[in-house]
C-alpha cells in the first residue's frame, strides 16, 4: 500500500505557501520530511533536512515565508 500525505488546506502555513515564493521548494521538502518523521519513516537525506530546518526559520519579519 502506498502512503498518502494529507494536507490541511486551511492551515495558515499551507495557505501562505505559494509556488511563486523563492523558498517554496525548501518549505515543500521540509513539510514532507516532517510528515515522514512523524510516521516513523527515514529521511533520504537527513543533512538537507537539518540545513532546511535551520535556514528557513531565520526569515525576517516573523513571516512564515520570505
Amino acid at each position: 500500500m502506498q502512503p498518502i500525505l494529507e494536507v490541511n488546506p486551511e492551515h495558515p502555513l499551507v495557505k501562505a505557501l505559494s509556488a511563486d515564493n523563492a523558498n517554496f521548494a525548501d518549505w515543500r521538502h521540509l513539510l514532507f520530511d516532517q510528515a515522514m518523521l512523524a510516521e516513523g519513516g527515514a529521511l533520504e537525506d537527513p543533512a538537507s533536512f537539518v540545513k532546511r530546518t535551520n535556514a528557513l526559520p531565520g526569515c525576517t519579519g516573523g513571516a512564515f515565508f520570505c
